[in-house]
């Protein structure tokens, strides 16, 4: 009897001991559970940022500027951390754009990083823009733009004016005439706008009064120069005031001015 309880005994221990091993084969793994520890996420991992370059951009300031006749002259500074001298380039409407380096003794820096130089730029009537940069000096890591702005200025350059303006009176079929000659300048004008302007008494049966009077004229423009001449009729027996000015480019023109009597 003592034999068969503990066989018995063993037997149950023995299931009991398949069943505990049967039940942690079948439990959800460890790394299943929320917030696994690092070493049991499988999620993909994000590349590591690329290293942060180490040059400096460039750094400067165009100081001053003057339009003459055809060419712009700049004058300011620039230097880099990276080393130098840096070098400067303007570019205008008249290509190609000029580089100069910034190696001048500047006075306001304490160091050799000035520049001043002339370059070609448009003389045509009109609104004209340059710009100048200064060209970064690398130090072999990237990514750094290749050229920092200092400035972009505008400048306007004005319509050549009539000139050598002669008026000429006369008398045709009854009328009084007056001939508006002036030269031509340019070969890009619009036109030409010239203005006539009288003071014209009249006697009257108790005193004289006194009128304004005005007329004017378009005179279309050419692609040549020379003398041009407009031809006015019916004009009153009095002092005639002249004024002509250039369009050009949506500008005007100096005024020409000069008068004649057509008495």
């Amino acid at each position: 009897m003592k034999k068969l309880l503990a066989a018995g005994l063993a037997l149950t221990v023995s299931a009991g001991l398949v069943a505990v091993t049967a039940g942690t084969a079948l439990a959800r793994p460890y790394c299943d559970v929320p917030n696994p520890p690092p070493a049991c996420d499988d999620s993909p991992t994000e590349p590591p940022p690329p290293p942060v370059g180490s040059d400096k951009y460039p750094m400067g300031a165009l100081e001053s500027w003057e339009y003459v006749g055809g060419a712009v002259r700049v004058s300011g500074w620039a230097s880099d951390p990276n080393g130098g001298p840096v070098r400067v380039t303007v570019g205008t409407d008249v290509p190609p754009a000029v580089t100069r380096p910034a190696d001048l003794w500047h006075a306001g820096r304490g160091a050799y990083v000035g520049f001043s130089f002339t370059v070609p730029s448009s003389a045509v009537a009109g609104t004209h823009r340059f710009c100048v940069t200064a060209n970064n000096v690398p130090d072999g890591s990237q990514p750094v733009p290749e050229v920092a702005p200092l400035s972009c200025p505008q400048y306007t350059v004005q319509p050549v004016p009539p000139g050598d303006l002669t008026l000429t009176p006369g008398y045709h079929a009854g009328e009084r005439t007056l001939d508006v000659t002036f030269t031509d300048s340019s070969v890009r004008e619009d036109n030409y706008r010239i203005d006539l302007s009288w003071l014209q008494t009249t006697p009257g049966e108790d005193y004289p009064t006194t009128e304004v009077g005005a007329t004017w004229a378009i005179v279309p423009g050419t692609s040549d120069t020379g003398r041009r001449t407009w031809h006015f009729t019916g004009m009153p027996q009095a002092f005639v005031h002249v004024v002509v000015v250039g369009h050009e480019a949506g500008l005007t023109s100096d005024a020409l001015t000069g008068g004649v009597s057509t008495r």
